[in-house]
């Protein structure tokens, strides 16, 4: 399969349209046709007549009160068929099913979308009869719970960039940023972050990273569940180990060198 230059006339109107998909998807909220034509210079009917083309193949979706256009499910599905050929969900869902019925609770796997924004691509359900509810396609903040401390720990990112990114960061009992960086050096070490409910009252996650082969976060493997099902430390570090050698193993199964294994 090759990926090079290939030769040919670009096609505008398909140039157009994808140059739209990737302005909505590093929109932090929806947008009117209006910004977005003038944003990237399309004209106004052109701009139009996309959107609503590629509303009806479900590449964006729309909100009729306000005319606001945002990425749609339709996506997820080309991401999910890209994302099975590379391996990363063929590789990462046997481990998911394995946490999920060894801790009898949910296992999920989160991907970076863009440079703010992290979507639930997959997860497997553990055996208890109390379940948090998910939606595949789902979206949350690049920082949030302890997905958040995973990737703020090797995203690259300096520390007044983290804070800002961090103030937009909405949960139910956040922490203060100095902790929070605490916590994220505390990453580093163990492979692993917790969150005991700061993004949500009583409910515990506990995250590790995905990294590529320089070492940089793709995604991250979270078990999330009601914080009566960690019933202590003792419990939440065994899940933490797990998770880290979980995500060990896959650094090594998608960079093929376990270079980012070996950076921890």
């Amino acid at each position: 399969m090759s990926f090079g230059v290939e030769k040919g006339k670009p096609v505008n109107v398909l140039v157009s349209s994808i140059r739209v998909l990737r302005y909505l998807g590093a929109a932090k909220q929806p947008v009117r046709a209006a910004h977005v034509a003038r944003e990237l210079g399309i004209n106004p009917s052109t701009c139009f007549n996309i959107l609503q083309t590629l509303l009806r193949e479900r590449l964006v979706s729309v909100d009729r009160a306000s005319g606001a256009y945002e990425p749609g499910l339709g996506l997820l599905a080309l991401a999910a068929g890209a994302m099975e050929r590379a391996g990363l969900r063929d590789v990462v869902r046997p481990h998911l099913e394995d946490l999920a019925r060894r801790f009898s609770v949910a296992a999920t796997l989160w991907q970076r979308l863009g440079s703010d924004r992290v979507i639930l691509t997959d997860y497997a359900e553990g055996g208890s009869p109390v379940r948090i509810a998910m939606n595949i396609g789902q979206r949350l903040h690049l920082l949030v719970g302890a997905l958040g401390r995973c990737m703020a720990a090797h995203a690259g990112l300096a520390e007044d960039e983290l804070r800002t990114l961090y103030a937009s960061l909405r949960s139910d009992s956040p922490l203060p940023f100095d902790q929070f960086m605490e916590q994220v050096r505390e990453v580093r070490r163990l492979g692993y972050a917790v969150d005991t409910g700061q993004f949500v009252n009583g409910v515990t996650t506990v995250s590790g990273p995905i990294r590529d082969a320089t070492g940089a976060p793709v995604a991250a493997v979270s078990v999330v569940g009601l914080s009566a099902q960690f019933p202590d430390d003792a419990s939440i570090q065994r899940i933490g180990e797990a998770l880290a050698g979980v995500t060990d193993q896959i650094d090594r199964a998608l960079s093929g060198t376990g270079a980012a294994s070996q950076m921890r």
